[in-house]
């Protein structure tokens, strides 16, 4: 597709014009600082160290719930999630119960434990009991 223009009007104000992607691993960012950007966005490592402790891990809530932050923070900052658009990261939920349908069984890579080690490890370095099937 061609590259489009964002749908709202456009500033030379620095602060209602630089886009931040902000990481962070250890808990909630800051939404009063993503709030300080024109677009903010975050991606799936960030609270890695909260979600990724839970079952079923909760990646995809928590990143709704960032966003809410941060929105709630700064009406008029657009915030982003991003998502992968070439794996199904089984921590979005969204993504687990699709990947879990026998329905869509075919649709998805999975690790040959006949073949020799894959550079993605099968399961998480945070719990080693965590483990997938799926290539992630």
């Amino acid at each position: 597709l061609p590259p489009t223009p964002p749908p709202w009007k456009p500033t030379w104000s620095l602060g209602r014009s630089t886009l931040s992607m902000v990481i962070h691993r250890g808990g909630w960012s800051s939404p009063t600082h993503g709030a300080e950007f024109g677009i903010i966005s975050y991606d799936w490592s960030n609270a890695k160290a909260q979600w990724a402790m839970q079952q079923p891990m909760d990646c995809q809530e928590r990143l709704l719930q960032q966003a809410q932050m941060t929105k709630n923070a700064n009406p008029s900052s657009h915030v982003f999630v991003y998502r992968n658009l070439v794996k199904a990261l089984p921590w979005f939920s969204s993504v687990r119960k699709i990947l879990n349908d026998p329905a869509y069984s075919g649709f998805f890579l999975r690790f040959d434990s006949s073949q020799p080690a894959f550079h993605v490890p099968a399961c998480a370095a945070e719990n080693a009991s965590k483990c997938s099937e799926f290539y992630h």
